[in-house]
């Protein structure tokens, strides 16, 4: 799992969260850094931040061939159509976002529900 975001709390609150239900985690600050962190090792899901100085969460995708199953995280509310429409996104998820419905949102992601 790469959890990709600026806002280092956000990071690695999710991130904590994450490997304390014993999923493997790589944290990236930013798109640059998440996207070189692709070029050379594949995870199984991103949780991927939208808003991003430099590279953003969108920008990011665009940039990845092939992704996994990918949750955008964002602090805004998120049109349905918006996320509809990228075809490489799974879900998105607001902030903030509790333990548990993180939790419940990265399974969903991940066995496809």
């Amino acid at each position: 799992m790469l959890v990709v975001d600026d806002d280092n709390d956000v990071r690695r609150s999710c991130a904590d969260v994450l490997r304390t239900a014993g999923y493997r985690v790589v944290e990236a600050e930013n798109g640059l850094a998440a996207l070189e962190y692709l070029k050379s090792s594949e995870v199984g899901a991103v949780l991927l931040d939208v808003y991003m100085p430099g590279l953003d969460g969108l920008s990011l995708l665009d940039e990845i061939k092939d992704p996994p199953p990918v949750a955008l995280l964002t602090a805004h509310a998120y049109d349905d159509a918006v996320v509809v429409r990228r075809a490489k996104v799974t879900m998105y998820i607001q902030k903030p976002v509790a333990p548990p419905v993180l939790l419940e949102a990265v399974a969903n992601m991940i066995s496809g529900a």
